[in-house]
């Protein structure tokens, strides 16, 4: 079933510890108390849902992130940043220190994406309420850049074919899509949210084996897959991503 888009922009930023002295914990306090609540107040952000990856078992996955974790913002229209000032405002001020000196640049990196929403996808379980209450615990991040000339045989693919496939799987919540805001590759970002990992491997093999899935994946030039799940989450917390 296909809804309106939010006027909302989506901005993600992704991010891993660089120092090997600061410990998971530390970062992540840092982050939610300190980093978090100063960015979503600087950047008009109604909801923050941070994400931890699952590292593939898989290791034919395509292309894993080099990234340890993700952050999801629902932000304003048009508001635009840049790793630089977003590091700005973590360091400023900080008031969580390690190893006797707050977190700063050297310690973490951070990187941030904008895109904008071009579709958004629910399940009959998601429409009719019947799945567990609160966030989906997993979200399935795809990164596409199709060949030359291929937008059309994406678009095709997802709104005729293959969200219509995953909202058959049992622990299929919802999907929304996304063109990069700024034009750059890979362009189509798609994220599907879930109640669990589970996947038959059966089932992934009908999903891609279908031949508008070979079409897109023929001479497709960057397909990126990854799977995170929820370890925090900030703001309007009933606002669907």
């Amino acid at each position: 079933m296909l809804l309106t888009t939010a006027t909302t922009q989506l901005m993600i930023a992704t991010a891993r510890v660089t120092n090997p002295n600061l410990t998971s914990s530390e970062f992540n306090n840092w982050y939610n108390s300190v980093l978090l609540p100063g960015f979503m107040e600087n950047h008009n952000v109604s909801l923050s849902v941070r994400y931890k990856l699952i590292p593939p078992a898989n290791v034919t996955v395509p292309k894993a992130p080099a990234w340890d974790y993700l952050t999801l913002y629902k932000a304003h229209p048009n508001v635009s940043s840049t790793s630089a000032a977003f590091m700005g405002r973590a360091v400023e001020g900080s008031g969580i220190s390690f190893t006797k000196r707050d977190i700063g640049p050297n310690d973490v990196a951070i990187e941030i994406t904008t895109w904008n929403p071009i579709q958004t996808f629910e399940g009959l379980r998601e429409k009719k309420g019947q799945v567990p209450s609160g966030r989906p615990k997993v979200v399935v991040m795809v990164k596409i850049e199709p060949k030359e000339g291929g937008d059309n045989i994406v678009e095709e693919w997802y709104r005729k074919q293959h969200l219509d496939m995953l909202s058959m799987l049992p622990n299929y919540r919802r999907s929304t899509r996304y063109r990069s805001a700024d034009g750059s590759k890979p362009r189509w970002l798609a994220i599907h949210e879930m109640d669990s990992t589970y996947m038959d491997p059966y089932q992934g093999e009908v999903l891609m084996g279908t031949e508008l899935a070979r079409n897109v994946m023929d001479g497709v030039k960057v397909f990126e897959a990854s799977q995170w799940e929820v370890i925090f989450e900030k703001g309007n917390l009933t606002e669907k991503l």
